[in-house]
């Protein structure tokens, strides 16, 4: 009797050290999941915010120098070789294109002006900031490296160039970053893969994004209560100054992609920028089981003034 009383302790005993020991693992692996969760936060960081504030209002200070025109003609090509208008005329034209949005239009005007003109300073300032405002660093760092070898030394000419063209030099390495980073998500094993985006300007400078997500590889059915997905809009005050916008939600239309068969699925974010902010871009990543999945910064020079840092 005693030996059965005392196996009975044992196994209660032995029982609970398990079970003591189940929920430590549980709380272990809970912990870990967390912290691999944690690691992925985006945040800026107020002294690069500082620095590419500062780079802004060079910007626009240059822009300064080629004033819009207060007009509304809207040229097309035709109608512009047709009225023959000189160069100045033309970076008018250009000008006023790309404050209108339309920077395809202001690209070829404004290579019928350089034609034209090519030493005309001003074109060539605004030929590269076209390019900038196109997201393509690449050409606007060549351009502002003609700029370069064509201004007098020491001028302001060449200073803005050379300011400008170091600012251009850090988007194409960050660029570069940013698809050596898409590369090495794609090259690891994971669940679910971004398929696509398409982005729609809303009234007030608002934008609605569109993720499209695809599931990847395996025959088990993801989860979809472990599927999280984070984003962030940032925009620019009328200080100049990078900041995040207010919280959003996104939402699935019809939820996450749950196997390879069920196709892209996705996944939606709007936002509105504060009365006097304009929208300067995004950070989206997706999440299965608290390990990033995949992950999109747009535009990549977003990624010179955020850090990586532990969620509070």
């Amino acid at each position: 009797m005693t030996g059965k009383k005392g196996f009975r302790t044992w196994f209660w005993a032995a029982a609970g050290l398990v079970g003591i020991q189940l929920l430590v693992l549980a709380g272990l692996m809970n912990f870990r999941q967390r912290q691999a969760d944690d690691a992925h936060e985006w945040s800026l960081d107020p002294q690069a915010v500082a620095a590419e504030a500062d780079q802004e209002r060079e910007s626009r200070e240059a822009l300064k120098n080629l004033p819009v025109p207060q007009g509304t003609v809207r040229l097309t090509v035709s109608a512009a070789q047709a009225a023959a208008p000189q160069a100045e005329d033309l970076l008018d034209q250009a000008r006023d294109l790309q404050s209108r949005g339309q920077l395809d239009l202001a690209e070829k005007i404004l290579s019928q002006a350089q034609a034209k003109d090519p030493a005309n300073p001003r074109i060539r300032i605004a030929s590269a900031l076209l390019a900038e405002a196109r997201q393509d660093p690449s050409t606007a760092l060549q351009r502002w490296k003609d700029l370069i070898r064509m201004s007098e030394e020491g001028g302001s000419i060449r200073r803005l160039a050379l300011a400008r063209s170091r600012v251009m030099e850090e988007r194409v390495r960050l660029e570069q970053v940013a698809r050596a980073r898409e590369d090495s998500l794609a090259k690891s094993p994971r669940k679910l893969a971004l398929a696509g985006v398409e982005e729609k300007n809303m009234e007030a400078g608002g934008r609605s994004i569109l993720w499209k997500v695809r599931a990847v590889g395996g025959t088990d059915p993801l989860d979809p209560r472990q599927v999280v997905v984070r984003v962030s809009f940032f925009e620019r005050g009328q200080d100049g100054v990078l900041k995040k916008s207010d919280p959003t939600l996104p939402r699935w239309e019809q939820g996450p992609p749950l196997n390879e068969k069920e196709g892209v699925r996705s996944v939606v974010s709007e936002m509105r920028p504060g009365a006097g902010s304009s929208y300067a871009g995004y950070s989206w990543q997706i999440f299965y089981q608290g390990e990033l999945q995949d992950e999109r910064i747009q535009p990549a020079s977003l990624r010179g003034v955020l850090r990586e840092i532990p969620r509070s």
